[in-house]
């Protein structure tokens, strides 16, 4: 699911043929895989460690290098960056404002919802972080608030995002009290139904209102549709996925090992070749599967040699010869 869904995103970036169907689910299934793969840690230092290692550190590497890229192409038109530049940006990649993490607006809000799910150990206090959420989704999306002079709903910050994140986050996160029917569940003569269903339902919720734009926490002229969208869609990649299983090959693992890299780096490719490409068409989709390839070497050479900028570093567990520090 994660392999498909991180397609979606490039698609969605780069190949505008019916992307506001895509915008409806395709980041919101995200939110959900991460909620269905997080866990609460028993042991709070393992819980920073492993957060630390795969999340912050992957963030911060390639927030930098990309910086770095954009400097250089800046010098290289004429513009030389002052050193107040750099600590604009190290302060605005420290509160998780866009221009500065970019496609990894996506970690910084993880690493949030993480930490909000890690130190609230009751469901009834997910209800409430629920509503309170989907309350500050609706403020921000129509009303101008003004904090300490500052306007969140003019800026796109990783935290506000957090707002239409959570709910999905969270149920996501429910749903692993069915991980073992889940996983078990085998394709049978009902699967292309739901797949229609979700379909259908997904066509509705994308074609009744606004474009559903997370990463701004825009979630739309309806917050019932964005979940309902999002859930439906989540749902088809879900059936799809079982679908798919028997063709399960090396280029899923790699992508689905890579999600972090292709978030923080695929915009360099996408910018790249929308210069020369501008709207829709059968090469464009050419294209877009041109720059998810280009991604297969870069992820197996970073695996081999630099696991840490994807997130690969192994935490120890605890063990009687080698207990914690």
């Amino acid at each position: 699911m994660k392999a498909i869904g991180i397609i979606l995103i490039v698609y969605g970036h780069f190949f505008s043929f019916y992307d506001r169907y895509v915008y409806v689910f395709s980041v919101p299934l995200f939110f959900v895989i991460s909620g269905f793969l997080c866990r609460r840690e028993n042991d709070t230092r393992q819980f920073w460690k492993k957060l630390w290692y795969n999340l912050v550190v992957p963030m911060l590497l390639i927030s930098v290098l990309n910086y770095l890229i954009g400097t250089i192409k800046g010098i290289l038109s004429g513009y030389y960056p002052q050193p107040v530049d750099h600590f604009h940006f190290l302060w605005k990649m420290s509160i998780g404002l866009y221009e500065a993490v970019g496609g990894l607006w996506f970690v910084y809000t993880l690493i949030i919802l993480k930490i909000i799910l890690q130190f609230t150990p009751r469901a009834y206090l997910h209800l409430l972080w629920f509503v309170a959420f989907a309350v500050l989704a609706y403020v921000h999306n129509h009303y101008d608030v003004s904090l300490f002079g500052i306007h969140p709903s003019k800026h796109i910050w990783s935290v506000t995002d957090t707002f239409v994140s959570y709910p999905f986050f969270i149920i996501g996160y429910g749903l692993r009290r069915w991980k073992d029917q889940l996983s078990a569940y085998k394709p049978n003569k009902y699967t292309i139904c739901w797949i229609i269903i979700s379909l259908l339902l997904i066509f509705l919720c994308g074609y009744r209102h606004m474009y559903v734009i997370m990463v701004a926490c825009r979630y739309g002229d309806s917050f019932l549709l964005f979940l309902l969208g999002g859930m439906a869609g989540s749902a088809f990649i879900y059936f799809l996925s079982k679908l798919l299983d028997k063709y399960h090959s090396r280029l899923v693992t790699d992508f689905s090992l890579g999600t972090i890299l292709i978030l923080g780096f695929h915009g360099h490719f996408v910018n790249a070749f929308k210069g020369y490409f501008g709207a829709s068409s059968p090469l464009n989709l050419l294209v877009f599967i041109l720059i998810v390839l280009i991604f297969v070497p870069i992820i197996r050479f970073c695996q081999s040699y630099f696991p840490l900028i994807m997130g690969k570093y192994r935490v120890k567990k605890p063990t009687p010869s080698n207990p914690p520090a």
